[in-house]
């Protein structure tokens, strides 16, 4: 459960949130004011988790998976072409170094193009997306290998309300055969903060609903303590606080 004041549109902690008596006082600019517990929390659609995704959920919750699903599928493939495509280099650069007639600086060149090359491949077949989220912000990275391109990116959860997923524009009008997800952070005014593009739907809703029970946890304050024996006292002292907000309203 969260509550924000209406006058100033504060979060108030639990701490000034009385549930016996359905009534808040927001800390920021003393206002008192009932509210109501929502009878139901939303159904949120529940996943299983995809097998090819791994998953950790200590202090910090990190997903890890292959972005291009298909490389899951044929993985053995995709590592003996890897190897053969090395060799294959590594073969070309002798011929070309034990050639008497060629000139070092094209050996040299060819060398430096076919390691870009390999490691180009690399990237794509060793490489996974990590998603690592904490109470303060999300990092997106893609690991092991460093990609001096692509650096990955990290934004904070302030102001995110809640993680949620969609087809992506061009998989809708392209009617890919496997739809590509979109998954991303909203904040309070409507923007969007990306999380990860083009996956598939399961990785996209599973991800989304690990990311999106995080957050709601991390929003919603405990007000379990509030409900048992040893909240009277602090029960009273906000009554107290209550009576007197109200008698400065003339109510």
């Amino acid at each position: 459960m969260q509550v924000t004041c209406p006058n100033c549109g504060a979060r108030v902690t639990a701490s000034n949130i009385n549930i016996q008596n359905m009534t808040a006082v927001c800390a920021a600019c003393d206002t008192v004011f009932p509210f109501n517990l929502p009878a139901a929390k939303v159904k949120r659609r529940k996943s299983k988790q995809p097998a090819n995704l791994a998953i950790r959920d200590d202090d910090t919750l990190e997903i890890e998976f292959r972005t291009n699903f298909r490389l899951d599928k044929n993985e053995a493939l995709i590592a003996s072409l890897l190897t053969g495509f090395g060799l294959m280099m590594t073969v070309v650069t002798m011929l070309l170094f034990g050639d008497g007639d060629s000139p070092l600086i094209l050996t040299g060149s060819f060398f430096v193009v076919a390691l870009m090359l390999f490691y180009s491949v690399a990237l794509i077949v060793l490489n996974k997306t990590h998603i690592k989220m904490d109470e303060e912000s999300i990092a997106v990275k893609r690991r092991p290998l460093p990609n001096p391109l692509s650096q990955g990116h990290e934004f904070s959860l302030a102001g995110v309300t809640a993680i949620r997923y969609e087809e992506t524009a061009v998989s809708k009008r392209e009617a890919y055969d496997t739809p590509r997800y979109i998954v991303w952070a909203e904040t309070e005014d409507g923007s969007r903060r990306v999380i990860v593009n083009d996956v598939i739907e399961d990785y996209a809703v599973y991800i989304a609903q690990r990311l999106d029970e995080r957050l709601q946890a991390s929003l919603d304050p405990d007000t379990s303590r509030l409900e048992d024996s040893g909240y009277d006292e602090d029960a009273a002292d906000l009554n107290e606080i209550v009576e007197k907000g109200q008698r400065g309203r003339g109510v």
